[in-house]
């Protein structure tokens, strides 16, 4: 293959990366599918790329907008009068009106997440690692996982909504964030004891961090924890929590992934465990996963999963 070839490949892939489909929109903006689609007809956005199947595709700058346009629609503003509004002028709109969310969430100041957006725009990864040895180290893991990693995820997430970041920067945030948590887990895995928590990704979904911040909360229980990571098929899943007589097989689900088949997946999965294995299922997308099977749980927050332990 020469370096073009290649260099056009690699191109082709970073976008498909940055699309998002239907149903990842509606529950990252919260706007159905059908409203969707008659604003393409009426008003000529959102206008997707069409895949050779018909099935349609996000650019992030248009799910950027989207968020804008269901937060002046629920601030009682008409479709007509924002949906083709340009991005900038749904900013000024919201902004002028005060409904422009540029709050930091509890528990963070604002100088933390501006020094974190900062070092996340600049790649600083130095800085970035830093600040949250510091803050793990001065609040405990419990308290770093609620009160900074929650939130910073949380407002980077917001800010590449804004426009003020981009993809590459949160994913760069994700990268160190998942280094450090890592860090934070191997030297508490050797005291782990019970059955172990086994935690994966099902085929296609790639977004590996939400098991890194439950196998850090599950390892600082005391608890025994096995990260198989992202994108596992469901039998290779099923075969390594039999073998380790697994107490529970944690679920991470994103946004991108709570579709029928994530539950059809659970559904095997469900079939080939030990009927006393319990399913957790955790992550963005987990609440909006339909048909799961008897004895899959979604676990919704660090709470939940602290509680969930204390059952097993």
């Amino acid at each position: 293959m020469s370096k073009s070839t290649s260099a056009d490949s690699k191109t082709a892939a970073d976008e498909n990366l940055q699309l998002w489909p239907m149903g990842a929109v509606t529950r990252r903006t919260g706007i159905g599918e059908h409203t969707l689609r008659a604003w393409e007809r009426r008003f000529g956005f959102p206008s997707p790329h069409r895949l050779e199947s018909g099935h349609r595709r996000y650019p992030v700058e248009q799910v950027q907008r989207l968020l804008l346009v269901n937060t002046a629609l629920n601030c009682g503003y008409r479709a007509g009068d924002v949906v083709p509004l340009a991005k900038a002028d749904l900013e000024d709109l919201l902004r002028a009106c005060g409904a422009l969310d540029t709050g930091v969430p509890a528990g963070i100041t604002h100088g933390i997440v501006e020094t974190t957006l900062d070092a996340c725009r600049r790649f600083d990864r130095d800085a970035l690692a830093a600040g949250l040895s510091r803050d793990a180290s001065l609040l405990g893991i419990g308290p770093f996982l609620r009160e900074r990693v929650e939130p910073l995820l949380r407002e980077v997430g917001e800010s590449w909504a804004r426009g003020e970041l981009e993809i590459r920067h949160e994913h760069f945030f994700s990268e160190v964030l998942e280094d450090h948590l890592r860090a934070l887990r191997a030297p508490l895995e050797a005291s782990g004891s019970g059955r172990p928590v086994v935690l994966a990704t099902l085929p296609d979904e790639l977004h590996g961090l939400g098991l890194h911040i439950a196998g850090l909360a599950v390892a600082a229980a005391g608890r025994r924890v096995r990260l198989l990571g992202p994108h596992l098929p469901v039998d290779e899943i099923a075969e390594a929590a039999n073998v380790l007589d697994a107490a529970a097989v944690g679920i991470s689900v994103s946004v991108f992934g709570a579709g029928s088949q994530t539950a059809a997946a659970i559904v095997t999965l469900r079939e080939n465990l030990r009927p006393e294995t319990r399913i957790w299922i955790g992550g963005a997308g987990a609440g909006s996963v339909k048909g799961l099977p008897e004895g899959a749980e979604v676990i919704a927050s660090l709470d939940d999963l602290d509680n969930a332990l204390l059952q097993i």
